[in-house]
């Protein structure tokens, strides 16, 4: 058992430790899309409609799910494409929607600019993970 779990960390190219840590924010970011897709926030369903948050949950499963196939074996094209692409799309959307809501809300003194930062916040690792990883298709350290 130890042999194999040796075998598949050393499958991983250095730095192995980033990539663990962004497979584990691509899995988070699958479970928030599950999350969001089975039981949506009310107080952004309500206004934005049942179908615009299946699309944005619909966004992070997808990215979530082939970021976390794609960034262990450093298939850089499908990870940019198919990975981040729609996690960033799927925020952008939320990000609007919370946009929307806090301008709406002003005049009664209601705020959402916590949930705007922590939007902005939450596309930092899919943003710095896309300039790292932009110049090549595939990653160039693979033998």
């Amino acid at each position: 058992m130890l042999f194999r779990i040796r075998r598949l960390w050393d499958a991983i190219t250095e730095p192995r430790h980033l990539k663990v840590a962004y497979f584990v924010v691509y899995v988070v970011t699958t479970g928030t899309g599950v999350a969001t897709w089975l039981m949506p926030p009310q107080s952004i369903e309500g206004p934005l409609g049942a179908q615009l948050t299946a699309i944005w949950s619909g966004l992070f499963i997808l990215g979530g799910l082939v970021g976390a196939v794609t960034v262990l074996p450093g298939w850089w094209w499908a990870e940019r494409l198919l990975g981040i692409a729609p996690v960033l799309l799927g925020l952008a959307i939320y990000l609007s929607v919370v946009a929307v809501l806090h301008w709406q809300g002003m005049s009664s003194g209601a705020s959402r600019l916590t949930q705007l930062g922590i939007i902005v916040i939450a596309s930092a690792p899919f943003a710095l993970r896309g300039l790292l990883i932009r110049e090549y298709s595939y990653e160039p350290r693979r033998g």
